[in-house]
């Protein structure tokens, strides 16, 4: 081969090269995102072209059912072929996250949020959800701070201003007054508040919160027989065995409002529109409020659903991924629309003071809601989960709470039988 050819060779080579490097340089990187969230989808999908742009990613958004969700998840990180990069999934009963990361099915975020000014904004309330075993899994998407809406018509008609009650003992003690009508049956005319006969949920999760009685310990250990849990739940079976609640109708929620059976209820963000009807057909005034304080100094608050963020271990590239995830959850530019789109509050506290945050709501008499949600949302409280936590409370203690609700079992012995249960599934 003459000089002048090796030449030209040599040079159609590298510009071969040059070519494939540029190619891969600017080459989109895949990113599948898994959501069972269809509320949140909705934002995803406006956000999309966005989040592209800014990092130079194709984003596969993918709905997968909630009921499938894990065993979903599962089988895709064992057969190493299908999984997801990024997932989004309940902040409660996620039973994805273990405290042993090797266990775990995403990565501990822990060396990306000690470094990040915008976890730092995140309320820790919120963030204990996604903390096992001291290891940081997800970015929580929501805050969820839980108020109580009442109907000031039916409180007030019997001479109760239910702004002006302190602790829940003394709304218990007012309720008394709501619900001294009654029906030719003999139920009341009116209930006080609604609650969940299945255990620790609703209501009395909300409840629970407040009470800083906690179900594990900071190792993960179950402690269900402790004075402070042990006290509470004596509390709440007697609150139930009052009459003055009615069943959590999820179905005839709406409708146990319009007409005036539910008289109040403690609900996060995204359950108030259930009272959306009621307060537009005029015939009852709505009013909203903190919590009523569980014991003196507690918290005004508590919390309840949601969602978060986690990166599988399986994932490439997997710094970038945080900056597209922390991004996709607090970009400031885009919470105030999570608000006033979703009505969710963000976990966010620099874009709180925003004027989205500050307008009256007419279902409630031209309150501020937005101004006390996010008053309210640094107090949520803190509670220990861990790897056992969610079968230890929705199978171990929720099976003995309707025995003891019952009088089948005293509050005692059903700890006592619900703690024996939770111990037998430590590792």
């Amino acid at each position: 081969m003459s000089r002048r050819k090796l030449v030209v060779s040599l040079v159609v080579v590298a510009m071969v090269v040059c070519l494939f490097s540029a190619v891969g340089i600017s080459a989109k990187q895949k990113v599948v995102f898994w959501s069972y969230a269809a509320n949140n989808i909705e934002e995803w999908n406006a956000r999309e072209a966005d989040i592209e742009k800014k990092f130079n990613i194709d984003l596969v958004i993918e709905m997968v059912p909630q009921n499938a969700f894990v065993q979903t998840l599962q089988a895709a990180m064992m057969d190493g072929s299908g999984y997801p990069d990024i997932i989004e999934w309940m902040i409660e009963q996620n039973r994805i996250l273990d405290a042993d990361p090797k266990k775990c099915l995403v990565i501990p975020l822990d060396k990306y949020v000690a470094k990040s000014d915008a976890f730092k904004k995140v309320p820790e309330g919120r963030v204990a959800w996604t903390n096992y075993g001291g290891h940081v899994y997800g970015l929580p998407h929501d805050v969820h701070p839980v108020i109580l809406i009442y109907n000031d018509t039916l409180w007030k008609e019997v001479g109760v201003d239910v702004a002006k009650i302190k602790t829940w003992d003394e709304f218990f003690e007012a309720a008394k007054k709501l619900t001294a009508k009654k029906k030719a049956d003999g139920s009341p005319m009116h209930y006080a508040l609604p609650y969940d006969g299945g255990g620790l949920g609703a209501t009395m999760w909300m409840i629970w919160n407040q009470t800083g009685a906690q179900v594990l310990d900071k190792d993960g250990k179950p402690i269900f027989t402790n004075k402070d849990f042990a006290s509470f739940v004596n509390w709440w079976v007697d609150k139930i065995n009052t009459g003055m609640m009615c069943t959590w109708d999820w179905g005839n929620f709406g409708a146990l409002l319009a007409d005036g059976t539910l008289a109040s209820f403690a609900t996060p963000d995204w359950w108030i529109a259930q009272v959306d009807a009621a307060a537009a057909e005029g015939k009852y005034q709505f009013r909203v409020r903190d919590l009523p304080l569980y014991k003196k100094g507690g918290p005004r608050t508590a919390s309840w659903g949601g969602t978060f963020m986690a990166i599988t271990k399986l994932a490439k590239n997997q710094d970038k991924l945080y900056d597209v995830i922390e991004y996709m959850q607090y970009d400031e530019a885009s919470l105030t629309s999570r608000y006033v789109n979703a009505q969710m509050v963000p976990p966010f506290s620099s874009v709180w003071d925003d004027e989205a945050f500050k307008q009256p709501d007419p279902r409630f008499g031209g309150q501020k809601l937005g101004v006390l949600q996010t008053d309210l949302a640094d107090e949520i409280p803190s509670m220990n989960a861990g790897d056992i936590f969610w079968d230890a409370v929705f199978t171990d203690f929720n099976a003995e709470f309707t025995e003891m609700v019952a009088g089948n079992k005293s509050v005692e012995q059903g700890l006592k039988d619900a703690q024996a249960k939770a111990m037998r599934r430590l590792k």
